[in-house]
This record gives structure tokens, C-alpha cells and sequence, in this order.
């Protein structure tokens, strides 16, 4: 088996692994860090398979958070018990599978698809661990582990999907005949414009479709318990920023995420000067007010199209976000290999993702915030005024920008750039 303590990850990028458990500490004594590193990168492409073949899969960050524990675990349950380093009569179900998979059921998932994901993860795990022996000991492969390998897997994978399947049965009975379900699935036809009987979805819902509504998404970052509490607890101080609704509606939407809906009876705003409350581990975004049943609807998607700019944007300070506030971020980055187009090339080697041009970017976009104000930007990001007047020179120059041109693309471009490109700001 000397191919175990070869095993090592190709990719550059790294993984968390802080969660681990007592799988990959036992193939970590045994094989190495590598082994553990092989195993994580394994289960990424088991996820990427999946989401590439049901996109249900790979569209939330929620549901991706989850899949990538259990295919991690599972992967990590496999190669110990496949090295011998595995607890006697251990499962190949980790404690991470199921919760994955009760997500699944929770979010509409049909078993011929969830039983169908199953086996593409086993097509990518089983060509894993053949690529692995192959390559240990090349020309001439170990064909006697190879067989021993391939006789170990199959029974194990049976024995997955047997389990799986049945916990999934079970959670989607429970789920199925649950008023949340109804719910979420009212609410999902009422979003995508389908006819329902009005009076009959207010009673349902226990929510007044005409009116004024406000949409809110709210989502934990890391699966645990008390999630469904902690993300209710995050709605009502959020609606309350335009007012005391008269009315609000909290559907769960798999484990880890809630819509809601809070019902005003007058116009409702945004407070001035109201900074949205942020919540440990939670992020919430915000539609605009709307009127009637198509306000209800168009507000959940401003909701929806905030989620996936945070959800897939650069590292930022707010975890609460309102569309009223990033209206035009959302604009220009819905297309988002287009918006990376018009970065490049509007900004050129400014658009460039390090320190020294994230610096750059900073001070002009301030700079041209401020109504090129030197004196404004320099005590914003406590540098002196000379300093202030070379970056932006200096940021002119690489975007080849002259400074009697308008500036209402370069504005865009920066503004595309702060949401696509990682690195972090300097200043305050």
C-alpha cells in the first residue's frame, strides 16, 4: 500500500479544515498530512461534478457549504477504511452525509436525482483512488491493490447509497406533510409569476399579499445547531429599519437559509443614517419596497440578486446589505465575465489583484467619490495630501486615463473591480 503515503493534494488553493474529525486525524498519523490534503481535494471534485450535472447543487452557498463537509467526510471515511486505519465496524456514513443529505430533501430534491449525484461522486471517487495506485508505481501498475481497492469500494458505495436513500426518504415524509413546506412552495410559485388563488395563498402563508412588502434573505455561513433560531432572530431588527410591519412571513429554505417578508401598511424607507444591524455568522440582505403581489415578487429577487453579489464577491466589512445601497453594483456585475472584461479593460495593469493596485484603486475611487478632493481622501485614509496626489497620478497612468476625460466608466470599472478582485484595501 505504499501508494498511501504518496497521496498529496495538486491544486494550489487551499481548504479549511478545521472541522475535520477523528477520520483525518487517524489517516494523518498514518500517511501523512498529504493523505488528508488528497482527500479534501477529492471531495471538491466530486462537488464540482455534481453542481456541473444538477445545477440545484451548485447555485447555493449554503447547500455547497454542506456538500463539501460530507464529501469530504466521506471521502476521508473511505480512504480510512480502505487503509486499514479505520475504527472496527465503521461506517462509510459520516455524521456530515446525512445532515447533507436531510438539506437535500428539505430543498425539493427528487431521490432519483439525489440517488443520481450519489453516483457521480462515486465515478469521481472511484477514478480518485484508481489514478492514486497507478500512479505509485508506474509503468507497471499494482494490479493486486487495484483489485483489492475496486472489491473494497463497490460494497461501500452500495452500502452509502442504501443508507442515504433511506435517510432521505424519511426526511422528505417529514418534510413534505410540514406547513413550511407548503409554505416555500407557495411562495416559490408567487416568485416565479405562476397564478395562484390569492385569498387561498393568504391563508396558507398567514400573510397579506397586497400591500407594501420588503423581502429579506438571511443565511448562516457555517452549518450548527440552533441555525433556524439564530437566522429568525436576524429578521425582525432588519424590517424594523423601514418600520414596524404589520405582518411578516419566515420560510426556511433548506437548513441554513430564510426568506422572509415583512408587510407595511404606508411607504416604508430606510431610515436616514440607519446603519443595518450585522449578526455573528449571519449574512442579510435586503430588497426594495414594492407594492402588491408584484412588489412581494420583485422585492425577493432584488433580495436574491444582493445574495449573490455577497455571496460571490470579494471578502467585505458588512455582512448586512440593502439593494437601495448596491442598486448599480448589481447592475453592473450580472454578467459577471463581462463586468471582468470592462475592468480589464478600462483599468488595464490596474486591475491587476495585489496589494500595491488594490492601494491604487482605493485612493482614486475615494478620490473621485470626494469630488477629487486631496484633502478629503488623505484624512480618510491618513496619508498626507503628496501622497494622495501620486497614487492617483500613478493610477491615471496605468489605466491610461487622461484627466479631462469623463470618468463614469473608470467609476464602474473600480466599482466592479472592489466586488471581483480579492485582495484588501489599505486605509480606513
Amino acid at each position: 500500500m505504499q501508494w498511501l503515503g504518496k497521496l498529496s493534494a495538486t491544486r494550489s488553493e487551499g481548504h479549511d479544515l478545521e472541522w475535520l474529525g477523528p477520520d483525518a486525524e487517524r489517516i494523518r498519523k498514518a500517511w501523512g498530512p498529504g493523505a488528508v490534503l488528497w482527500a479534501a481535494e477529492v471531495g471538491e471534485r466530486v462537488i464540482e461534478k455534481a453542481g456541473q450535472e444538477l445545477p440545484l447543487l451548485g447555485g447555493s452557498g449554503s447547500i455547497v457549504d454542506a456538500l463539501r463537509r460530507a464529501t469530504m467526510s466521506t471521502t476521508l471515511r473511505v480512504l480510512a477504511i480502505v487503509s486499514g486505519c479505520a475504527e472496527p465496524e465503521a461506517s462509510v456514513v459520516s455524521a456530515e452525509a446525512e445532515e447533507a443529505t436531510r438539506d437535500m430533501a428539505r430543498r425539493g430534491l427528487k431521490l432519483h436525482e439525489f440517488t443520481r449525484s450519489i453516483r457521480f461522486g462515486h465515478a469521481v471517487l472511484t477514478t480518485a483512488f484508481f489514478d492514486a495506485i497507478s500512479a505509485a508505481s508506474p509503468p507497471h501498475h499494482d494490479d493486486g491493490e487495484l483489485r483489492r481497492v475496486t472489491l473494497q469500494l463497490f460494497p461501500l458505495i452500495d452500502e452509502f447509497i442504501a443508507a442515504m436513500s433511506a435517510v432521505f426518504l424519511d426526511e422528505q415524509s417529514a418534510w413534505s406533510a410540514s406547513r413550511s413546506a407548503a409554505q416555500l412552495e407557495l411562495v416559490r410559485k408567487v416568485v416565479e409569476g405562476t397564478p395562484v388563488d390569492h385569498t387561498a395563498a393568504e391563508r396558507l402563508l398567514d400573510y397579506p399579499l397586497t400591500g407594501t412588502h420588503l423581502a429579506v434573505i438571511a443565511w448562516r455561513m457555517s452549518p450548527g445547531e440552533g441555525t433556524a433560531h439564530g437566522l429568525r432572530e436576524a429578521i425582525d431588527p432588519v424590517l424594523r429599519c423601514w418600520g414596524t410591519p404589520e405582518a411578516s412571513l419566515v420560510v426556511p429554505v433548506g437548513s441554513n437559509t430564510l426568506w422572509a417578508w415583512g408587510a407595511f401598511e404606508t411607504k416604508a424607507h430606510l431610515t436616514p443614517g440607519v446603519v443595518l444591524p450585522e449578526f455573528d455568522d449571519v449574512k442579510v440582505v435586503v430588497g426594495q419596497v414594492g407594492s402588491g403581489v408584484e412588489g412581494f415578487r420583485r422585492s425577493h429577487r432584488e433580495a436574491r440578486a444582493v445574495e449573490r453579489l455577497l455571496r460571490r464577491g470579494s471578502d467585505r466589512q458588512r455582512a448586512s446589505l440593502a439593494h437601495q445601497d448596491v442598486d448599480l453594483d448589481v447592475l453592473l456585475l450580472e454578467d459577471r465575465e463581462a463586468a471582468h472584461q470592462f475592468a480589464d479593460r478600462h483599468l488595464g495593469p490596474l486591475s491587476a489583484d495585489d496589494p500595491r493596485m488594490a492601494e491604487l484603486r482605493s485612493t482614486l475611487r475615494r478620490y473621485l467619490d470626494t469630488n477629487h478632493s486631496l484633502a478629503k481622501v488623505a484624512t480618510m485614509e491618513q496619508i498626507s495630501r503628496n501622497t494622495v496626489t501620486y497614487r492617483v497620478q500613478q493610477a491615471f497612468t496605468l489605466c491610461g486615463h487622461s484627466g479631462d476625460a469623463p470618468t463614469d466608466k473608470l467609476r464602474a470599472a473600480l466599482t466592479v473591480a472592489e466586488w471581483l478582485l480579492h485582495s484588501p484595501h489599505t486605509g480606513q
